[in-house]
């Protein structure tokens, strides 16, 4: 991801969907620290949001405004018993590239039509969403 943009990652554990899942990240003691996740309803950690779908079997971790300080290894796994645990290790790395604004901002009067237009790097798929309530992206559209 990039430095100050946002990024969805969905963990799917679809054999084990209604066991208690989580997320952590290994240089802040993943092996102390595994809290699981709130079923079914969105729960905030400072600037991730995460939901664990127990009907698909998928945690959805969101992170909003990605840091230098977010990247690292991270373990999202799932408590299958009290000695057992499943977890995928994933790497996230964070770029920074100034010449791509993070944000963009358009005014627009109501039933008028508005462009928007958005700089970004020809090799990533593009995601339009809208931000709810719960700060959570809502893709809209997306292309390749």
């Amino acid at each position: 991801g990039y430095s100050g943009g946002g990024l969805m990652i969905n963990c799917e554990h679809p054999q084990y969907k209604t066991k208690p899942k989580y997320i952590c990240k290994e240089s802040d003691g993943c092996s102390e620290r595994k809290n699981p996740v709130v079923q079914d309803e969105w729960m905030e950690n400072g600037d991730v949001s995460l939901y664990d779908d127990t009907r698909a079997g998928v945690l959805m971790v969101f992170f909003r405004e990605l840091k230098a300080a977010d990247a690292g290894t991270y373990r999202c796994g799932v408590n299958v018993s009290h000695y057992t645990e499943s977890f995928t290790e994933l790497q996230l790395n964070v770029k920074h590239d100034a010449k791509y604004p993070k944000s963009v901002t358009e005014s627009v009067y109501l039933d008028e039509e508005v462009n928007i237009t958005c700089q970004i790097p020809e090799e990533h798929k593009v995601h339009f969403c809208k931000e709810d309530d719960n700060h959570i992206c809502q893709n809209i559209s997306s292309s390749k």
